[in-house]
C-alpha cells in the first residue's frame, strides 16, 4: 500500500510539473507574439496607414453615392483623390491606376450632384 501512495504521489507531482512548464511555455510565447507585434505595429510603414485611409474612403465614397448621399460622397472622393495622390508621391510608380480611378469617380460623381 505504502508502494501504491509513493507511486501515486509521484505521478501527481510529475503531471503537476509538466502541466507547468507547459503553461510557463505558453506564456513565454504569448509575450513573445505581443512583444513582435508592438516592435511591428511602431515600426510600421507610414504608407500603410496612408493605404488604409485612402482605401477606406472609397469604401465610405461608394457607400455614400449608392444611398444617393452625394455631397457626403462628393467630400470622401476628394479625400480619396487626396491619400492616392499622397501615396503616389510617397511610393513613386505605384499607386497611379488607383489614384487614376479615384479621380474618375471624383468626376463622375461631380458631374451626377451638378445634373441632380
Amino acid at each position: 500500500m505504502d508502494d501504491l501512495l509513493m507511486k501515486l504521489v509521484s505521478a501527481a507531482l510529475t503531471g503537476g510539473l509538466i502541466a507547468l512548464a507547459g503553461y510557463a511555455g505558453a506564456a513565454r510565447r504569448r509575450r513573445q507574439a505581443a512583444r513582435a507585434e508592438a516592435t511591428r505595429t511602431s515600426t510600421e510603414d507610414p504608407t500603410q496607414a496612408l493605404l488604409r485611409h485612402a482605401e477606406e474612403a472609397d469604401r465610405d465614397r461608394d457607400e455614400l453615392a449608392a444611398q444617393g448621399r452625394l455631397a457626403e460622397a462628393l467630400d470622401h472622393a476628394r479625400e480619396s483623390v487626396d491619400h492616392w495622390t499622397a501615396l503616389t508621391q510617397a511610393r513613386v510608380g505605384r499607386f497611379q491606376a488607383e489614384r487614376q480611378t479615384a479621380l474618375r469617380r471624383l468626376e463622375e460623381l461631380r458631374s451626377r450632384a451638378g445634373s441632380a
